[in-house]
């Protein structure tokens, strides 16, 4: 935490509320309340509770690394509507990114469905599917997916950017877009990059990730980048069930353990018949890695 700053529990615990008023919208759980997990909710606590002493927020960036399946997606879409209808911030910019706009949209209509889930937010909510727009009327605010040619554009007046897959990203152009000087004109904008990890060492998610992991080991500091990544070691027994949980936070609540094990099991029979080495299936070791300090790999597939 910066000097002066302090974690102001209404204020978080106003945050968690509010995403807890949202429901799932997929499978046996649609409908049912988003209850937060835990790693959710300290990810929430801590991004939106801790304050300057100006009573704004410390952090305007957070990274979050990891693996697939662990509700990545709608944490990103109630952060969005948390932006967008919860922040009291008038005619706020929010904007769904990623390497294209299919991708970019996958938050987008979770969060629709979150909406039409909770009748206070639908009936102040103007949803026009086409454009994949969300407008909150009483703040004239906005959350748009933006297509992949936005990286060429300027002039964006950012309160929140949601940014999915970072790892996906082709070059930097829009990253840099939509995180330098976009939200100068806002008290508070907040970044949001959530993303599995990737496999190229030349990417923006990488850099970024390099960040987030030097803030993590004490070697950088920037009160303002909240850094999370989930993962194990490289030198960690990745048969050990307490890893898996390490590198995928939840499992046993959105991951059956059991499905998880005979996950595990497959991969180990396949890179023993076809050899790791040929790159055709993952090591074991980096199938529940989101991050080591020495290689960069895919998460889980």
């Amino acid at each position: 935490m910066a000097k002066g700053s302090h974690y102001d529990k209404p204020t978080a615990d106003y945050a968690v509320s509010f995403i807890e008023a949202l429901c799932h919208t997929k499978g046996t759980w649609a409908g049912k309340p988003f209850e937060l997990m835990d790693w959710q909710e300290q990810i929430i606590r801590d991004v939106f509770g801790t304050l300057k002493p100006n009573g704004y927020r410390q952090f305007n960036t957070a990274y979050i690394e990891i693996p697939k399946k662990n509700g990545k997606s709608e944490l990103a879409a109630a952060v969005a509507l948390l932006l967008l209808c919860g922040d009291g911030e008038q005619r706020a910019e929010i904007y769904g990114c990623a390497a294209d706009r299919n991708q970019a949209k996958i938050v987008f209509d979770v969060a629709v469905d979150m909406v039409r889930f909770c009748p206070a937010l639908e009936k102040r909510v103007k949803i026009t599917e086409s454009q994949k727009i969300i407008e909150y009327l009483p703040t004239k605010s906005k959350y748009q997916v933006l297509s992949a040619d936005v990286a060429n554009k300027h002039g964006f007046n950012t309160h929140g950017v949601i940014f999915d897959e970072l790892h996906t990203q082709p070059n930097r152009k829009l990253y840099d877009v939509m995180t330098q000087g976009s939200g100068d004109a806002r008290m508070q904008p907040l970044y949001f990059l959530i993303t599995t990890a990737g496999n190229n060492t030349e990417s923006i998610c990488y850099e970024v990730h390099q960040k987030a992991l030097d803030i993590i080991e004490g070697r950088k500091i920037d009160p303002t980048f909240y850094p999370v990544i989930y993962g194990a070691g490289m030198d960690e027994d990745w048969t050990d069930p307490k890893v898996w949980k390490k590198a995928n936070p939840s499992l046993g609540e959105t991951i059956g353990i059991g499905c998880f094990a005979d996950f595990l099991l497959e991969v180990t029979m396949k890179c023993q018949v076809f050899g790791a080495e040929s790159g055709k299936y993952p090591l074991p070791s980096s199938t529940i890695s989101s991050r080591t300090s020495d290689i960069f790999v895919p998460s889980m597939r």
